[in-house]
């Protein structure tokens, strides 16, 4: 018996799924893949020199200290994702161990005219090298690269019909009590596919250069004991004197400038540590960093300031750092502005990352948790989980990162 409704014919039914499989895939095709959020951040940016600066208020730090700006260098790198349709590679996720340290900065420019040149400014091939006063002052400051990581398949020599290419073990030295010491005076050439020495090619006299710091040295087959010869020769060792003379402090005519560098360099760097101490507890806690305000003495002011406060109580040091630029406002370096507080959790979140992708390497075998979630203002976001067993055996859970949703597919389209 009929109810009475229009039934659509077999026809109309499938035209009807037809558009409806149409829109989907319309819908789809605009969905941002997963891989492409992971590619244009860089999951972690190989940065140079992240100078940390603290807004308007930690942009004069390098003339009122007469110093160079503290670099920080997160030389974290991602190898490209290869996060399909089906989540099925992760392993080319995670990341590289390429250094997410803070770097010790640096020395004050020269006071002459000549600015000082950096090492990464000096050329790495000592084949290249203009010997001059210049270079020498660099060498005796900041040392030069060695080049250990070039490629040594290029420095090949065919002798007898047998290959032959640089050993990387000349780079070192066994002494009579097998104690082993690096070769700090060996550098390779990657364009006369030689290797140097440096103190000599540098410091070393002019006339009867040897072959160590005139065209350089590739007789591989020898190699071994040419070096020794040349370590223990009474040239080089000359040189090496010369170096030692030319970096003494102690000798030198701007010996009280070099000293009072130094000075601020460590007065900052204790100031530093002490924020990041501050920031690694609240991060590890998820307590919140600000309040009201951001003063000294404002109880208000949040948990980053009433925990150095606190500090600042068993703390001299600290104390007379915040009595002398805690509250004087922007134009004065103090490194506890929020600025600081912001670079330093990216950074820890980046190191955070590395480890957990290092874990993944290590146990080889996850699984993938991928749900949307609504947050506080009801948007919702892909939250990224990964679940994994550790090496001692233990289960572990963790969270990634949160992905905006550009878009979504209702559960009945489907």
């Amino acid at each position: 018996m009929s109810d009475g409704r229009k039934r659509l014919s077999g026809a109309e039914y499938k035209k009807k799924a037809k558009i409806k499989k149409e829109e989907q895939e319309q819908i789809i095709r605009k969905t941002t893949k997963i891989d492409s959020f992971f590619k244009n951040e860089n999951c972690i940016e190989k940065s140079g020199t992240s100078t940390m600066q603290s807004g308007k208020d930690e942009t004069d730090f390098k003339s009122a200290a007469h110093l160079s700006s503290v670099e920080l260098s997160t030389k974290e790198k991602v190898d490209d994702c290869v996060l399909d349709g089906e989540c099925s590679k992760i392993n080319d996720c995670v990341f590289d161990d390429e250094c997410s340290k803070i770097e010790d900065a640096s020395r004050t420019e020269s006071l002459n005219d000549d600015r000082m040149q950096t090492t990464e400014d000096q050329n790495k091939d000592p084949a290249l090298w203009e010997i001059n006063d210049t270079l020498r002052e660099i060498i005796a400051r900041c040392g030069f690269d060695q080049n250990k990581c070039s490629d040594f398949s290029k420095s090949e020599r065919v002798n007898a019909d047998q290959r032959r290419f640089l050993p990387v073990s000349i780079f070192q030295r066994k002494m009579k009590n097998n104690e082993v010491k690096d070769r700090n005076w060996l550098v390779y050439s990657e364009s006369k596919r030689s290797v140097y020495c440096g103190p000599c090619l540098a410091f070393g006299p002019l006339e009867n250069k040897t072959q160590f710091e005139n065209e350089g040295f590739n007789d591989w087959k020898n190699a071994e004991l040419r070096v020794a010869q040349h370590e223990n020769s009474a040239r080089h060792k000359s040189s090496i004197l010369s170096l030692k003379a030319r970096s003494a402090i102690d000798s030198r005519i701007d010996n009280l400038l070099h000293l009072q560098i130094d000075e601020e360099i460590t007065y900052w760097r204790n100031v530093l540590k002490r924020v990041v101490a501050v920031v690694k507890r609240l991060c590890s806690r998820g307590l919140a960093f600000r309040g009201k305000s951001e003063k000294f003495g404002d109880p208000h002011n949040g948990n980053y300031f009433m925990i150095l406060e606190l500090l600042a109580e068993f703390d001299p040091f600290l104390a007379s750092h915040i009595e002398r630029f805690g509250n004087q406002g922007s134009g004065s370096t103090s490194y506890l502005s929020k600025p600081v507080c912001d670079e330093f959790i990216i950074l820890m979140g980046h190191k955070v990352l590395k480890q957990i992708g290092d874990e993944i390497r290590r146990a080889k075998y996850f699984s993938l948790i991928i749900d949307s979630t609504p947050d506080i203002a009801h948007v919702d976001q892909l939250t990224f989980v990964i679940r994994y067993v550790s090496e001692t055996g233990e289960p572990c859970e963790r969270f990634l990162k949160f992905l905006p949703l550009l878009s979504s597919v209702s559960d009945s389209s489907v």
